[in-house]
């Protein structure tokens, strides 16, 4: 793995050169640190663990050799499930099989050690939606401005809660982590992820709460609502402020007391809040490792965990045997890797023989379920780009090479 130190804000105080900041997080070596100390950087809300005991994760007696694992990526080039890891780098990995650990290494985090989920977020967000599908106080079918009439004249206002969830909303924006232009980025800024000298290099009169932006976008042209799959993380968040609407309380508070309260977690789970204290659903929870594999094991029975169903079991079921095929190659098309890939409420379906599905975020992040192995996977990274080309393979025919080991 990649060392996640090498100088930066060691000292007191750190060198000039080795200050980590809102100006320099979130891109290249100072993510190693920045993405296991967000709180200190953005302002967090915490859902609280709850005063239960802590869900067991026990260690299995076999524990998984995974360097004896290996497999051929995209381009046929041939791997080791480690040097998989070294590559993206790896700051913790956990293999679950049958709800015990097989597998379990740190890489420069510590095992109590929050960290930043980037878009594994919108899963996790998601499922709060699928409680409030159950309770009958989110309909699906409904337009987004039933719950937000302030969403009527943007590119929400028609678009179905479904869709929402399904990233199929034309709405026009830009997903280029890289471009300071891009709305992507534009987003960011209005979430308090940047500080003054990325904000200077953005558009001028930048929105300062993401309750102000969001309500901004408007329709994308070039198809309609629910026509092809698109990847707008905005969507995530108008998601997070529709349940906050008809749920009464802050974000936190409710993910905090219909999941997290429930699940046996290790520790808090933090997420970050912008200056106007609106949560960052669709990329700022912080969560550790273990709770990361507990999350995971959630999904795995339907929702089912720690001898309470937690999240509505229909609402995986939804997960499981919908999404369109024919939507997610107009948008996303990995056909040449996974030819039966889709998209279905902000989670992510291999397609495969296992229906395995999975949470994603940039830099690295992963929650992977296989349900006809029981397996969970999960891995927390801090590589120094958001995204390269072909990681994204790499990483997930690595997951399925360690279910076919382990099966």
């Amino acid at each position: 793995m990649q060392s996640s130190q090498n100088g930066w804000m060691q000292g007191a105080p750190p060198a000039a050169e080795k200050r980590i900041t809102l100006d320099n997080w979130f891109i290249g070596e100072p993510v190693g640190w920045s993405f296991k100390n967000v709180q200190q950087l953005v302002p967090c809300a915490e859902a609280h663990r709850g005063t239960g005991p802590v869900s067991p994760i026990p260690n299995s007696q076999t524990m998984a050799n995974i360097a004896k694992i290996e497999y051929v990526d995209q381009n046929q080039k041939r791997w080791t499930v480690p040097e998989m890891l070294a590559h993206t780098y790896t700051d913790g990995f956990l293999i679950l099989r049958k709800g015990e650990a097989v597998f379990e290494q740190y890489f420069g985090l510590e095992p109590h050690q929050r960290h930043l989920l980037q878009s594994v977020s919108k899963s996790f967000t998601a499922c709060l939606a699928g409680v409030f599908i159950e309770q009958g106080i989110l309909d699906v079918a409904r337009p987004i401005s039933h719950y937000l009439p302030d969403y009527a004249t943007s590119a929400y206002g028609d678009a179905s809660v479904q869709q929402l969830l399904d990233m199929t909303v034309a709405v026009e924006y830009t997903e280029d982590y890289e471009d300071m232009g891009s709305d992507v980025n534009i987003h960011t800024i209005s979430a308090g992820w940047y500080g003054p000298k990325i904000k200077a290099a953005g558009p001028k009169n930048a929105p300062e709460s993401l309750y102000e932006y969001l309500p901004t976008l408007q329709t994308k042209a070039d198809f309609e609502h629910g026509e092809k799959f698109h990847y707008v993380s905005a969507n995530t968040d108008v998601l997070g402020i529709l349940l906050e609407r008809i749920g009464g309380q802050p974000f936190a508070k409710l993910f905090e007391e219909h999941i997290w309260q429930h699940m046996g977690a290790e520790e808090n789970m933090a997420i970050t809040v912008d200056p106007w204290g609106c949560a960052f659903p669709c990329g700022g929870f912080n969560v550790t490792l273990r709770d990361l594999g507990r999350f995971g094991l959630l999904c795995l029975h339907d929702g089912f965990y720690n001898d309470r169903q937690i999240v509505p079991a229909q609402f995986f079921a939804d997960v499981r045997q919908n999404g369109s095929v024919e939507a997610f190659r107009k948008g996303a098309d990995y056909s040449s890797t996974f030819p039966n890939a889709a998209y279905r409420n902000q989670f992510w379906k291999m397609g495969n023989e296992n229906g395995a599905f999975f949470g994603v975020g940039i830099h690295g992040q992963y929650v992977y379920i296989d349900p006809a192995a029981e397996i969970v996977i999960a891995k927390l990274s801090s590589h120094p780009r958001p995204l390269v080309e072909g990681d994204f393979e790499i990483t997930l025919l690595g997951f399925e090479a360690i279910v076919q080991a382990l099966s």
